[in-house]
């Protein structure tokens, strides 16, 4: 079978949003299973190693599955990025795109960027609202209610 979107045009996704906390901070928001699930997942599986699985459980049904590429706590990381259930029209499966989230310390507060790379143009402005909803708002929101925000 073939997979339509091999030939589709890509593109990348950029969001950046300034978090009212220190690097480590926000870092352990992406590294922390029990905090993942306050922002990103209902369940979360995570090995924080080169090769790690990173898997995402997310609120509204899908899973995310990828794997760790490149860590450099707390600054960057880098880890593929794919559907576990896909629709066959539009796959994106998992391995099939990546995505890098630097954090970098501004004063008191982190200014995040992420990038999600080899992104199909038809799945575009799902995924950007995607980012735009879980780390615009609800990462936002979880660094400032848990009361880390600074530390």
């Amino acid at each position: 079978m073939s997979d339509p979107a091999s030939h589709e045009a890509t593109v990348t996704i950029e969001q950046t949003v300034r978090i009212a906390a220190s690097p480590s901070t926000v870092w352990s928001f992406w590294m922390d299973p029990e905090l993942l699930t306050e922002w990103w997942a209902r369940a979360a599986e995570v090995v924080p190693e080169a090769g790690g699985l990173y898997r995402i459980h997310m609120n509204e049904g899908p899973t995310m599955r990828g794997e760790f590429l490149e860590l450099d706590p707390p600054h960057r990381l880098v880890f593929s990025f794919g559907w576990e259930q896909f629709e066959p029209d539009q796959p994106l499966a998992p391995g099939t795109s990546r995505v890098e989230v630097t954090l970098t310390p501004d004063g008191d507060d982190t200014v995040l960027t992420l990038r999600h790379f080899d992104m199909p143009s038809s799945r575009a402005a799902d995924h950007t609202q995607g980012w735009k909803l879980i780390v615009g708002e609800r990462l936002v929101a979880a660094v400032a209610a848990t009361g880390r925000a600074g530390a």
